[in-house]
C-alpha cells in the first residue's frame, strides 16, 4: 500500500482526527450528563427552599451571575486535584471514582446554574462571544463525528440492540 502524500502531513491528519474524535467523545458525554443533571437539579429545584434560592440566583445581576457561574468549578477544583493525587499515588481506582463523582456533580451545578443565569451571562459581551464560538465548534464537531461511517455503523447497531431488546421485553412480559 503506497501512501500518498508528505507522512508528516498524513500523521498530522491522523492526529487530528484522533483529537477530533476524542474531543467530540468528551463533549458527547458532557452534554448526556449536563442533561441528565439538568433534569435532576430541575426536579429538586421544585422543593420550596431550593425554589427560593434559584429564584434568587436567577435575577442576579450579569457579574453576579458569572461569578454564580464559576462557584461549582472553583469549589470542585480541589477535588479533582485529590483524584489526580489520588491517581499518582497508585489509587488509580480510587482516584477515578473521585474524579468522576466531581465531574458529575460539577456538572449537575453547573448546568442548573447556568440555566438559571443564561439570560444575565449572554448580556455579557465577550462571554456571548464565548459561548458563540463554543456552540458552533461544538456543532462542527459533531457534523464531523456524525459523518464518520464508524458513527453511522454505531448508531444501526445500537438501533438494532434496542428494537431487539425491545422485542425480546415483548415476547417474554407482553406489551
Amino acid at each position: 500500500m503506497k501512501m500518498r502524500g508528505n507522512p508528516k502531513d498524513v500523521l498530522a491528519a491522523v492526529a487530528r482526527g484522533a483529537f477530533m474524535l476524542l474531543a467530540a467523545l468528551w463533549i458527547f458525554l458532557e452534554e448526556w450528563i449536563w442533561d441528565a443533571m439538568q433534569a435532576c437539579m430541575a426536579w429538586i429545584g421544585r422543593l420550596p427552599g431550593v425554589r427560593w434560592c434559584e429564584a434568587r440566583i436567577a435575577r442576579l445581576p450579569r457579574y453576579a451571575a458569572l461569578v454564580a457561574f464559576l462557584i461549582p468549578g472553583a469549589i470542585l477544583v480541589p477535588f479533582k486535584l485529590l483524584a489526580f493525587w489520588l491517581i499518582a499515588r497508585g489509587h488509580a481506582l480510587l482516584g477515578l471514582e473521585v474524579f468522576i463523582v466531581a465531574k458529575i456533580v460539577g456538572t449537575a451545578f453547573l448546568a442548573r446554574i447556568f440555566a438559571l443565569t443564561k439570560p444575565a451571562l449572554l448580556s455579557i459581551g465577550w462571554f456571548a462571544r464565548l459561548h458563540a464560538a463554543f456552540t458552533a465548534w461544538r456543532d462542527r464537531l459533531y457534523a464531523y463525528v456524525k459523518s464518520l461511517p464508524a458513527w453511522r455503523a454505531a448508531v444501526a447497531w445500537i438501533a438494532a440492540a434496542r428494537g431487539a431488546l425491545r422485542a425480546w421485553v415483548r415476547s417474554r412480559f407482553g406489551n
